[in-house]
């Protein structure tokens, strides 16, 4: 910049001129500087001001915002142009600090994980809205038709890189739940719990948005098709082709139906009870395996079996062991969650199970089970012995208590909702 300044000048200005910004916003390049400095809010010396800090630049006497500022203004209106190369940064960022937490456990890392964790997850839905919106009023108001179908191709294209952001970002999550589980964190618990929720919403709105710009692609084209029949017929009138050479004008004056009988526009969404047929069941799982969209997955012909089918088959024996555990946890009311694992017996068939592979299990069952269980967000402590030491520490940790009917009901009505 032209001159030394803080924040607080370039809030002072900006706010002492805010209907100057506004009218630059509203109108950007195309505004001459005599246009502005003819309105009453502002003179030279402050039109002087506001080049000097850079908040407006002046090209061959055109006025406009600064990009920055702009940029700000469309980011809290989630207007403007689709960016989704700042999640491809934020993602970045979020396995540097995750391989830096990997090798110091420390927690300004920690605090830098969280921070990018819902930075991406604001930056997916924020996308996305513009993504939307841009869609729509492309359709609706840009004039030229090409130019319509190559701004919605493009639109196209970023709504996959959208969508190939959000399946890094889910492996991101998945590969690194152990680390998550380890931190007990119940803050990164909500933060992540949050973000897998908001990723499969995200992708359930891409999959619409696709919809949209298929159907208006189609619309286009069939208009401009009209529009090229419309062109050769008026030219074949101009030349009197129309009248002297066919039988034109007795065929349509022998025709008595209606105004658009038998007028069909394009339609690509498909019915529903297409869904139900055999070539529908197809589809629907073809888009299940593209998107991962476990709820439109269905159990298929069993294959050949893996040479270490035993060693899953007792994976599944465990699985299905904390399956009882949660069970008989919901029908006690004496304990909380925690209390409850570091106290209960488990089978010998299992082994020695540490401290530390109760307090894993804790974190798996509180994010496996969430709507069976009823959170207080309310710490208690719990003072232990490290290994091979006698020095006592205590560990915090969020009560959890088993849901009321009631409550469950309601967790799993809310769960339905959101899978339909």
């Amino acid at each position: 910049m032209a001159l030394q300044v803080n924040v607080n000048d370039i809030l002072s200005q900006l706010y002492h001129q805010r209907g100057v910004v506004e009218f630059l916003f509203a109108n950007r390049d195309n505004i001459t500087v005599n246009e502005l400095l003819s309105r009453e809010d502002i003179s030279a010396e402050q039109y002087q001001k506001l080049k000097s800090l850079d908040l407006i630049y002046e090209y061959e006497n055109i006025v406009s915002l600064n990009d920055a500022v702009v940029a700000m203004f469309e980011d809290f209106m989630e207007i403007g142009e689709v960016t989704p190369g700042f999640i491809n940064d934020y993602i970045n960022e979020l396995n540097r600090y995750i391989r830096f937490y990997q090798e110091a456990r420390e927690m300004r890392f920690l605090r830098s994980i969280k921070k990018y964790l819902k930075r991406i997850n604001a930056t997916l839905t924020r996308e996305i809205i513009k993504l939307q919106k841009n869609v729509d009023d492309t359709y609706k108001n840009e004039s030229n038709y090409r130019i319509k179908l190559q701004k919605l191709e493009d639109y196209r294209e970023k709504r996959d890189t959208i969508i190939e952001f959000i399946k890094r970002t889910g492996d991101v999550v998945e590969d690194t739940r152990s680390l998550f589980s380890l931190t007990n964190d119940s803050e990164l618990y909500g933060i992540v719990s949050a973000l897998k929720v908001s990723l499969i919403e995200n992708l359930d709105y891409l999959i619409e948005i696709q919809t949209d710009i298929t159907d208006f692609i189609n619309k286009i084209q069939f208009q401009i098709d009209v529009y090229k029949k419309a062109q050769r017929l008026k030219e074949i009138k101009e030349h009197g082709s129309l009248y002297y050479k066919t039988n034109f004008k007795e065929i349509v004056q022998n025709i008595n139906t209606l105004k658009h009988n038998g007028h069909k526009t394009p339609k690509t969404k498909i019915a529903v009870d297409f869904l139900f047929t055999d070539d529908g069941h197809v589809l629907c799982k073809r888009i299940a395996e593209k998107y991962k969209l476990t709820r439109l997955m269905v159990r298929g012909i069993a294959g050949k079996m893996a040479g270490n089918f035993k060693d899953k088959g007792l994976e599944q024996q465990i699985k299905l062991d904390t399956e009882k555990l949660v069970e008989r946890f919901l029908v006690q009311t004496k304990a909380n969650l925690f209390e409850y694992l570091m106290d209960y017996k488990f089978p010998k068939t299992i082994g020695t199970v540490t401290f530390e592979d109760r307090l894993s299990l804790f974190v798996e069952i509180a994010m496996e089970y969430q709507t069976v269980l009823d959170f207080k967000y309310r710490l208690q402590y719990f003072d232990y012995n490290d290994t091979g030491s006698t020095v006592k520490k205590r560990l915090g940790y969020t009560l959890i208590l088993p849901a009321k009917e009631k409550e469950k009901t309601k967790k799993e009505k809310v769960k339905k909702t959101d899978e339909g």
